[in-house]
């Protein structure tokens, strides 16, 4: 299970994530640490929520699809994508498990000279990201749509990437933190600028996770002393 985050600002699109795969049965399941942040091909940053496998074959695709380009019309490229899940759709080895496919893939439309990112379910829908927007266990988008719901000073479009992440990953950790089920692990994250994709190292997401721990400490500074002038 999972839950992924995209954050569509002026100077790009933060994906984020958690880090754990579980499998088995409900209260006797298994995790292990997988990637679901990726860098698909030049110019495309690629997150997925569902079955790995198929998500894996989904990346595989789109690496590989002839002609792909972030250059392109963005429609086009929305309609090149759609193909590739189609595709999924109707591959007999794969059946079912195509069912159950949550996608976010970004990339800087340059014909707009702007930053895009597309919400795309395995059944064909497909929604341009604006702002906030969240996929994977319902429970997990609804943890985390709540931890945004604080956040409605930060308005996506006037925010900087570099605001953006610690954003993000503020509010990933605390959907992780809410223990949802099959939610787990570290966070993982990428980024989406005009000069292209990439992932963030441990080092960046430690400073991040740095940022965001004096931000809540601040926080808790500010509750403790009004507390105290209240009681005063």
């Amino acid at each position: 299970m999972t839950v992924i985050a995209a954050l569509r600002c002026g100077e790009g699109v933060i994906l984020g994530s958690d880090s754990q795969e579980t499998r088995g049965m409900r209260g006797r399941r298994l995790g292990r640490r997988t990637q679901k942040v990726y860098v698909a091909r030049k110019g495309f940053l690629l997150g997925w929520a569902g079955a790995q496998d198929v998500a894996q074959i989904f990346a595989l695709r789109l690496r590989c699809a002839e002609g792909l380009s972030a250059g392109d019309d963005r429609l086009e490229v929305r309609r090149r994508l759609n193909e590739i899940v189609a595709g999924l759709r109707g591959d007999p080895s794969i059946d079912g498990r195509s069912d159950h496919l949550e996608l976010f893939v970004a990339w800087w439309a340059r014909r707009e000279n702007r930053p895009v990112a597309l919400h795309m379910l395995s059944g064909g829908a497909a929604e341009w990201v604006s702002g906030w927007a969240f996929g994977g266990v319902a429970l997990g988008v609804e943890r985390a749509s709540f931890a945004t719901s604080g956040l409605g000073y930060a308005d996506p479009g006037g925010l900087s990437l570099e605001a953006g992440k610690v954003l993000a990953l503020k509010v990933i950790r605390d959907t992780i933190e809410a223990t949802v089920e099959g939610v787990g692990g570290g966070v993982q994250m990428g980024v989406l600028r005009e000069t292209g994709p990439q992932l963030l190292s441990m080092g960046d997401l430690r400073a991040l996770h740095d940022t965001v721990d004096l931000w809540e400490a601040r926080c808790r500074e500010l509750l403790i002393d009004g507390s105290e002038r209240a009681v005063s």
